[in-house]
């Protein structure tokens, strides 16, 4: 099975919502209540995708996780860091903002091969440091962030989709380390 990285573009609209969707299913179906996953849905939505993707920004970076047989399987965007005035988060130029993937595509290397791009794409934009946010409830997520080498930064409380949770921020100081991860399973 060959998987492969590329950029996103506005065609991808479609296939990053529906593995958003499966996605956010499988992962929060337990830890949001059904209303903010309905919500979630509707937001981010393939008009969402479309447009997201038609803009002309580039500093913010869009890429799939494609198979030949497959199609999209996996996506992420990162960007320049976004708020945060806490002088912890100052310290970071970029963000992850998201990494999604099938759950049948989890756990086999593929989402440390998209960070690492995504890291190597930042770092070509002159960002040298990024973070990302996990709700605390994701233990996966934070436990892969951390395999990762991503530290933790802070915990805080927000509104997300009309609940409130917590959120861990994890960062890396040095984006050099988390670009060049290698998946640790064989595919």
């Amino acid at each position: 099975m060959e998987i492969f990285i590329r950029p996103a573009g506005p065609v991808d609209a479609e296939d990053i919502a529906r593995v958003q969707r499966i996605s956010w299913a499988a992962t929060y179906a337990r830890q949001l209540s059904p209303e903010s996953l309905a919500r979630v849905e509707t937001a981010w939505d393939a008009r969402h995708w479309r447009r997201s993707l038609e803009r002309t920004d580039d500093r913010v970076i869009s890429l799939v996780l494609e198979g030949a047989d497959e199609g999209v399987v996996g996506f992420g965007v990162a960007g320049p860091r976004r708020g945060g005035r806490d002088p912890i988060l100052r310290a970071y130029d970029g963000e992850i903002y998201l990494l999604y993937l099938l759950p049948t595509f989890q756990r086999r290397g593929h989402g440390v091969r998209l960070m690492a791009a995504m890291a190597r794409v930042l770092r070509a934009r002159s960002m040298e440091s990024a973070l990302v946010w996990a709700l605390s409830s994701n233990r996966s997520a934070v436990g892969f962030y951390q395999h990762l080498s991503g530290s933790i930064l802070m915990q805080v409380r927000k509104p997300f989709f009309g609940e409130s949770v917590n959120e861990i921020a994890l960062g890396w100081r040095d984006l050099r380390i988390l670009a060049s991860m290698t998946p640790t399973v064989r595919e």
